[in-house]
């Protein structure tokens, strides 16, 4: 005698997926740090000088001006990074500090108050349950 499949295994036997979604908060601090990060990784240079402020520019795109005094002029200079230069160093400092973020999740960026933030979105492909260890009767 077969037995029927239970109504509980033909529920389990295919699950939707699930997704997953990170929100990586960057105060302007850890922005410029990681914009300095970034710019000496990729033998590129910012103007010398001090950094002294950091504005982040939701619209119409987003970007960030470091605004750098010059030191022997004293001159402020604004200096705009957009925003794919911006995601490159977020991400390249997560890796310095070691936030580990998925290769293949879709990231952006999101302006909250003064921060700004890297959102990564993971959408994970369904799953096919099975058992380990039980024998079939």
């Amino acid at each position: 005698m077969t037995k029927a499949p239970s109504k509980s295994s033909d529920l389990n036997s295919r699950l939707p997926a699930l997704g997953e979604l990170r929100h990586i908060s960057f105060s302007k601090d850890a922005l410029v740090m990681a914009v300095k990060l970034y710019y000496a990784a990729t033998k590129k240079s910012l103007p010398s000088g001090v950094v002294e402020g950091c504005e982040i520019v939701a619209a119409p795109d987003t970007q960030v001006e470091i605004t750098i005094r010059d030191d022997a002029a004293g001159q402020l200079q604004k200096i705009p990074i957009s925003a794919e230069i911006i995601g490159a160093a977020m991400i390249n400092y997560c890796r310095k500090v070691n936030v580990p973020l998925p290769r293949d999740g879709k990231k952006s960026l999101l302006v909250s108050g003064d921060n700004l933030v890297l959102v990564v979105n993971v959408q994970a492909q369904p799953t096919k349950l099975f058992r380990t260890g039980t024998a079939e009767r």
